[in-house]
C-alpha cells in the first residue's frame, strides 16, 4: 500500500495558510461542534514512520479546534506493568466519552511493533486480527474512527531528525524508549506495508498521508478529518433517530438445553463442609501467593439466578484470599457515567494487574441476558454479544490470566424458599425487591437465554462453571474447589 503514496506532492506554505484561513480551518471546528452536539465519540490514531513530523500536525489541528475537547495519549507512556496486562486494557481505559475526542500520536499499531521489535518476553502480543476486531467493536458501538499512517522517505527522516535537533538544540535528545527505524529502512518499510494491509478495513480503513512535505501532509488530513467526522455524524444521528427491532429472539439456529441437565440434589454435610471450607481456604491462600509471584492474574465472573447464592460464594472466596491482591466489583444497571461508554468499558475499567485477583458480582453477560429479555438493547446489538464477549475473554486469558466463570444454578422452588426467607428476616430483608419477583415470572425466558449464553460462550480459556446450588454448602465448596483446580493447573503449565 506504501508504493501508491505520492511522495512528490508539493503546497506552499502560503497556499496552506490560506486555505486554513479562509476554509478549512473553520471546517475542522466545525466536524468537533457537529460531533459534541451529536454525542459521538471520535478517536484519531497517528502512525507512521519516525520524525514525520506528527506532533506537529496534531498540533496544528488542534489550534482550529475546541482543546477542552480533545484528550491526546501516546503508547509509548504505558507502562513495563500495563504491557503485562491484556493488550487492549490501557485503550479501552482512554475511550472518549460522547462528543469528545481521543487522539493518540502513537497507538497500538505502534505497541505491538515495539513489543515486537524488542522481542518484550512479558509483554502481551496481539495479533492484526485482534486488533480488527478491537477495531470492529468500536465502530460498531458507534465510535468514529479515524486511522492515519504518515509516510516519509529516508531522505526524508533524516533531513527532519537533523531539523529537529537543530531546532531544540541542547535540549534535544533521543527517546530510547522508542525503538528506532535507522539503518532499517527497508526492513520496516515491509513491517509497516503487512502492518496496512493486514487492517485496511471496511469499518476502519487507513488513510496513507505524503509526509515529504508537511504542508501537503496537513492539508489531506485536516481534510480526512472533516470529512470522516462529518459522514460519521450523519450515521451516527441516523442510527439514533432509526427504529430499532428490540425483540428477545435469538438468531441462533441451534437450540440450547444445559440446565434441565443439572442435578440440584448434591449436598454435603456441615460436618464435611467446615473441615473442607477451612482446607480449600487455606489452600487457595497458598495458591495466590504463588500466582503472584508469577504474575498470573484471575478473573472469577460469578453469575446465577437471583437469591442463587453468590454473595456467600463470594464472601468464601474473599475470606482465603490477602486483601491487598484482591478486589471485588459488584455490578447492577449501568449508571449514568457507564451508559456514555460502550459497555465493556465498565469491566476493562477493572481488569486485574498482574498477580491480582478480580471477581465479579454481575458481569458483562448482562448484555445477553437482562438488556436482552427487557429488551433494553436492540437485537443487533444483543445479538453481537456473544462474539465481543468471547473475543474479550480470550484476549484476557492470553495474557497470562485465569478466566473462571460461576453459574449458580437453583430451581424455582428454591428460589422461592429463599426469597420468603429474606422477606421474614430483618437482616436480610435488603436483599429482596420487587423487581427480584417481577423477574421470577420471566424464569422461562431467562432459562432459555442462560441456556443460549451457556452454549455460545463455554471456551476452553473462559470455561463455564455450573454451580448446583440448592445446598449452599456444596455450591461453596465446589466454586472453591474449582479455583484451586484452575490455579493448580496453570501454576503447573508455567
Amino acid at each position: 500500500m506504501l508504493n501508491k503514496v505520492d511522495l512528490g506532492a508539493k503546497l506552499k506554505k502560503s497556499d496552506l495558510k490560506k486555505l486554513l484561513d479562509e476554509k478549512l480551518g473553520y471546517e475542522l471546528g466545525k466536524a468537533q461542534r457537529a460531533a459534541r452536539d451529536a454525542g459521538m465519540p471520535v478517536i484519531m490514531v497517528f502512525e507512521g514512520w519516525r520524525h514525520s513530523r506528527r506532533s506537529e500536525i496534531v498540533g496544528k489541528m488542534m489550534q482550529f479546534m475546541d482543546a477542552r475537547g480533545f484528550h491526546v495519549y501516546t503508547s509509548t507512556r504505558i507502562t513495563e506493568l500495563q504491557r503485562q496486562q491484556p493488550f487492549f486494557t490501557s485503550f479501552w481505559k482512554r475511550l472518549p466519552p460522547p462528543g469528545h475526542i481521543t487522539v493518540y500520536r502513537h497507538g497500538w499499531y505502534y505497541l505491538k511493533n515495539d513489543i515486537e521489535v524488542k522481542n518484550e518476553a512479558k509483554s502481551t502480543r496481539v495479533t492484526y486480527d485482534q486488533i480488527n476486531a478491537f477495531e470492529k467493536q468500536l465502530t460498531d458501538g458507534h465510535y468514529c474512527l479515524l486511522k492515519f499512517f504518515v509516510h516519509v522517505s529516508e531522505k526524508q527522516q533524516e533531513k527532519n531528525k537533523k531539523a529537529l535537533i537543530k531546532e531544540t538544540g541542547k535540549a534535544w535528545k533521543p527517546v530510547h524508549e522508542i525503538y528506532t527505524e535507522e539503518g532499517n529502512y527497508d526492513k520496516f518499510y515491509k513491517r509497516y506495508d503487512e502492518m496496512l494491509k493486514a487492517t485496511d478495513t471496511e469499518n476502519a480503513p487507513w488513510h496513507l498521508i505524503s509526509g515529504e512535505d508537511v504542508d501537503v501532509a496537513e492539508y489531506e488530513i485536516f481534510n480526512a478529518v472533516v470529512d470522516g467526522i462529518n459522514k460519521a455524524v450523519k450515521a451516527f444521528t441516523t442510527y439514533k433517530e432509526a427504529q430499532r427491532l428490540s425483540t428477545n429472539v435469538s438468531d441462533s439456529k441451534r437450540k440450547y438445553d444445559i440446565l434441565s441437565k443439572v442435578d440440584l440434589s448434591k449436598d454435603v454435610s456441615k460436618d464435611e463442609y467446615k473441615e473442607k471450607l477451612d482446607e480449600y481456604q487455606k489452600r487457595l491462600r497458598e495458591l495466590q501467593v504463588e500466582a503472584f509471584n508469577k504474575g498470573i492474574s484471575t478473573v472469577l465472573a460469578f453469575e446465577g439466578w437471583d437469591a442463587g447464592g453468590k454473595g456467600g460464594a463470594i464472601k468464601r472466596v474473599a475470606e482465603a484470599l490477602d486483601p491487598l491482591d484482591f478486589s471485588v466489583h459488584p455490578y447492577s444497571a449501568p449508571n449514568q457515567v457507564e451508559r456514555l461508554f460502550h459497555y465493556l468499558w465498565r469491566f476493562w475499567i477493572n481488569v486485574p494487574e498482574p498477580g491480582q485477583i478480580a471477581l465479579f458480582d454481575r458481569t458483562w453477560y448482562g448484555r445477553v441476558m437482562v438488556e436482552r429479555i427487557e429488551k433494553i438493547t436492540p437485537d443487533v446489538d444483543w445479538r453481537r454479544g456473544y462474539d465481543e464477549i468471547n473475543e474479550m475473554e480470550k484476549e484476557w486469558a492470553e495474557a497470562n490470566m485465569v478466566v473462571l466463570k460461576f453459574w449458580l444454578q437453583i430451581d424455582k422452588d428454591e428460589q422461592a424458599r429463599r426469597f420468603k426467607e429474606r422477606e421474614n428476616n430483618p437482616e436480610k430483608l435488603w436483599k429482596i425487591t420487587d423487581e427480584d419477583w417481577r423477574n421470577r415470572a420471566k424464569w422461562a425466558e431467562y432459562e432459555e437465554a442462560v441456556n443460549e449464553m451457556l452454549g455460545r460462550t463455554n471456551t476452553d480459556y473462559a470455561p463455564w462453571i455450573i454451580v448446583e446450588a440448592n445446598s449452599k454448602y456444596y455450591a461453596r465448596l465446589k466454586v472453591l474447589k474449582s479455583i484451586i483446580d484452575a490455579l493448580e493447573k496453570k501454576l503447573k503449565a508455567k
